[in-house]
């Protein structure tokens, strides 16, 4: 089993305890979501061509690689597609460069006044622009299940317009979860070849028609059938990372990544067995 957590839980930690913390944690890679108050690929510091070898001699020396990169490229709103496009190029350049074989992009929303299928039509239109463009460069485009795309007919939808085979999945597996509860089967199942990269957190269940009333909590202390899923994508042969998306930049009540992070390993550790 493969853990990672993003960035996105300790946004205050700077580049090198990021990397120090991992180590000593047990965790095998990071994802990046946001180093020091960067969230653009070509904004972060280390990234940058004169840093970039410090940068991996400094993850190889604590035996740790980048698993991937979230970029917050959506492609649900039409008057920022071309904006979205040269941003999510941009995202897989930096990630060429740096290593970093994947990179999440979302659907995200429906427009109010546009059906759904003109929104997934440009979703996936998007999607496979990024994708062809990441083809030749070794970098991977993920879609994750998140917002309205959350359901297995609108994440198909996508991928059956989608040509490009560097095209994947990151389940979100809290996104799901709203629609489909303990029935997670219900997308996974018809989903399940195209996942090769995971998000974990956990949630208190809320009223189903207003996720806004969902509470994000420890993981492993709310509703999501956690060990569940975990055994069910190693049944099946899952290889990809099981990566702790622990959301403290947007949500900082949330515990600190001290605890949120080494509990994870427990976890999924637990789940195991």
């Amino acid at each position: 089993m493969k853990l990672s957590f993003t960035t996105l839980g300790c946004p205050e930690w700077s580049f090198a305890k990021i990397l120090d913390e991992a180590q000593k944690m047990g965790y095998s890679g990071i994802e990046i979501r946001g180093i020091e108050d960067k969230m653009l690929a070509e904004e972060i510091v280390q990234f940058f061509p004169e840093n970039r070898q410090a940068a991996l001699d400094a993850l190889k020396a604590r035996g740790l690689e980048m698993v991937g990169f979230g970029s917050s490229v959506r492609f649900d709103p039409a008057d920022k597609f071309d904006a979205m496009l040269a941003e999510g190029k941009r995202a897989v350049d930096v990630c060429q460069f740096m290593g970093i074989p994947l990179v999440r992009i979302f659907g995200n929303n429906f427009p109010a006044g546009e059906s759904e299928s003109a929104v997934i039509e440009r979703v996936a239109r998007g999607a496979g622009l990024l994708a062809e463009y990441g083809e030749d460069k070794g970098v991977m485009v993920l879609l994750e299940t998140h917002g309205d795309f959350n359901t297995v007919e609108r994440v198909k939808g996508v991928f059956d317009q989608v040509k490009s085979k560097n095209f994947n999945l990151l389940w979100d597996v809290a996104h799901t979860d709203f629609t489909y509860a303990d029935d997670f089967m219900k997308f996974y199942s018809v989903m399940k070849d195209r996942i090769v990269h995971t998000h974990f957190k956990d949630h208190i269940r809320g009223n189903p028609a207003d996720e806004k009333t969902y509470k994000l909590c420890q993981i492993g202390e709310g509703n999501i059938p956690i060990k569940a899923i975990v055994k069910r994508l190693l049944a099946d042969g899952y290889k990809g990372y099981f990566s702790l998306e622990w959301e403290k930049k947007w949500h900082p009540d949330l515990p600190p990544a001290e605890i949120a992070y080494p509990e994870f390993i427990r976890v999924m550790n637990d789940a195991q067995k």
